[in-house]
């Protein structure tokens, strides 16, 4: 991943150093477990756990041995005497790859939880400050009737708990220790070791495999984690429609020193909302390349190998970066409230349509919805086409003949439109 969008944990976890850290701690404790089986004595332990990590030994290596497992494990193997035959016993390179790569998708995945609660912690923030404020809602793209400001982050902020739902549902399934060894059956060593693995790590148990950890699971993950990108680039496309110069309803903030064009000096463009929209596609197109990885030849191929190592760094960073990016922006998020109420204003009480219309239903046992239906819907043309005020144009109609004058006005109220906020909210934040 470039710097540009890199995220400091996350570039600490998958760096090679920690990678190959991790490595050398799987293959320590796989010569733990056959300790604890009597196969290994005590000594050879002590020598074992002096082991460290020579990088550039390895490197040099794997020049000749094309073989970055087999060119670490004799980078290990020259570090001792004749101790260095228990490293690797009975396993194979996936069992030390696929166990260290779902650690650190483990520790990564922690961080990406860590983030999720932090943009939660903000939304449910603005929202309660919004819960009264009242706002045009909009269907395709057109006037509907007025919400509750709040209410738009209150969505948001339900819509990550169902993100973190669902990413600890994918924990379970691809935090797992995999040591099962070359075909995935255990013959050249025990499930013991497997077992004391994945408790040592703190992982799961891979309970069947082949020579790799079936990538449904990968995918699995890969799916939540560009989910969470289309809530992100939901929130960044409602950012920039309400930044338009036509609506300016919402803008992001613009510090002191930020330029938005390079011509035209008047600008302030939603770069931080585009720049996230821009990178949330970028990992959703990362679900079609773990869709063709689970589809492996017999107990293994290495088709997926190569991708992986790129892909699971990169979309930690990237979705770690947007998540960031999108609680700053939303935390400097100016809310135009003058604007908001103008917009209001302008409709001129066209909003209260269905009110009207269903108030007669439910009022009025002479007539059908739909005879109803059509008379308001004839004085909101005429409003729109004549730019008329709607409650006035209504309370002078004959539709003050199906019902009282005064009950008739009596809906024109605007807070009705934010008549069960309160109870949404509970529902939300109990």
């Amino acid at each position: 991943m470039i710097n540009r969008y890199s995220d400091k944990q996350i570039e600490k976890i998958w760096s090679d150093k920690n990678k190959y850290a991790i490595w050398l701690k799987v293959e320590q404790l796989v010569c733990e477990a056959w300790s604890d089986l009597g196969i290994i004595d005590f000594h050879a332990i002590a020598e074992l756990q002096k082991l460290k990590v020579n990088l550039p030994r390895m490197l040099k290596l794997e020049e000749e041995t094309k073989h970055d497992v087999v060119a670490f494990t004799r980078m290990l193997s020259e570090q001792i005497g004749k101790e260095s035959k228990w490293i690797h016993l009975g396993i194979t390179s996936t069992d030390i790859v696929d166990t260290a790569q779902n650690y650190m998708i483990k520790e990564s995945n922690q961080v990406l939880l860590e983030n999720l609660k932090n943009m939660q912690k903000i939304l449910k923030k603005i929202a309660l400050l919004n819960k009264d404020t009242l706002i045009m809602g909009r269907t395709h793209g057109m006037y509907g009737e007025p919400t509750s400001l709040g209410l738009k982050f209150a969505l948001w902020y339900e819509e990550f708990s169902r993100h973190i739902e669902r990413l600890e549902m994918a924990r379970k399934q691809i935090e797992v220790a995999k040591i099962s060894g070359s075909m995935g059956n255990y013959a050249n060593l025990e499930l013991e070791i497997e077992e004391y693995v994945a408790k040592k790590m703190d992982l799961g148990i891979d309970t069947i495999s082949t020579q790799v950890t079936q990538r449904d699971r990968h995918l699995f993950l890969v799916e939540v984690i560009a989910n969470i990108a289309t809530t992100l680039e939901k929130m960044s496309t409602e950012i920039r429609l309400f930044q338009r110069s036509d609506v300016n309803e919402w803008v992001e903030g613009f510090g002191e020193g930020q330029k938005g064009s390079s011509s035209m000096p008047h600008k302030k463009n939603p770069i931080s909302s585009e720049n996230i929209a821009g990178l949330s596609r970028y990992i959703k197109s990362q679900v079609a390349i773990a869709l063709e990885n689970n589809n492996l030849w017999h107990e293994r191929d290495i088709s997926h190998s190569s991708n992986e190592r790129i892909m699971f760094p990169d979309m930690f960073n990237v979705i770690n970066y947007i998540l960031n990016r999108m609680n700053a922006t939303v935390k400097d998020l100016v809310i135009n409230y003058d604007q908001i109420e103008k917009h209001i204003l302008e409709s001129k009480n066209i909003f209260f349509s269905q009110r009207v219309m269903t108030y007669i239903v439910m009022n009025n046992k002479e007539v059908t919805r739909e005879e109803v239906y059509d008379l308001v819907q004839a004085k909101t043309l005429e409003c729109l086409s004549k730019g008329l005020d709607f409650k006035e144009v209504i309370l002078n109609s004959k539709i003050t003949k199906l019902i009282d004058k005064k009950e008739l006005e009596s809906l024109f109220d605007i807070k009705f439109f934010n008549r069960q906020t309160d109870k949404i909210f509970k529902r939300i934040f109990n």
